[in-house]
């Protein structure tokens, strides 16, 4: 690519990581994904906020998880949006109460939100469980502006 195409080409980027459905590895999460939004080009304030969201997603689903499980957390991010999917495979079908604190605080924080409940997979022995959201900049921000970029 020619350096005069690069400023015109769209930025999108994939990323993603897995760790042990435990609650100790909380923090792991958070300081991966962490570095994942800030490299990623999102504002202190901005990745604030995804960091809340899916620090609530993420213990919601270890304390579902079956023993000997992991999180798996995979982003998508282009112009100022991101998707962000967060699955592991849960002790009981439809376990995740969406009307807990820590789900409102996630929808509140992110422009959309759903989750996904697979059939039971006795190899995994439990149920594959899918959380996905998405999140759009609003009004340019200060990262799309290059300040912090």
């Amino acid at each position: 690519m020619r350096a005069d195409q690069h400023e015109t080409a769209p930025r999108r980027w994939d990323v993603g990581f897995r760790v042990p459905a435990e609650l100790d590895q909380l923090t792991m999460a958070h300081a991966l994904a962490e570095a994942v939004l800030l490299v990623g080009g999102f504002a202190l304030d901005e990745a604030t906020d995804l960091l809340l969201a899916l620090d609530e997603l993420v213990t919601a689903l270890i304390l579902e998880a079956v023993p000997d499980s992991a999180v798996e957390c995979a982003f998508t991010g282009a112009d100022g949006a991101l998707g962000a999917r967060v699955t592991t495979v849960a002790r009981h079908p439809h376990s995740i109460d969406e009307n807990t604190f820590g789900w409102h605080v996630a929808a509140t924080l992110t422009d959309a939100l759903r989750i996904d409940y697979a059939a039971f997979d006795p190899v995994r022995r439990g149920y594959p469980t899918t959380v996905e959201f998405g999140w759009i900049r609003r009004f340019g921000g200060p990262a799309a502006s290059g300040r912090y970029a």
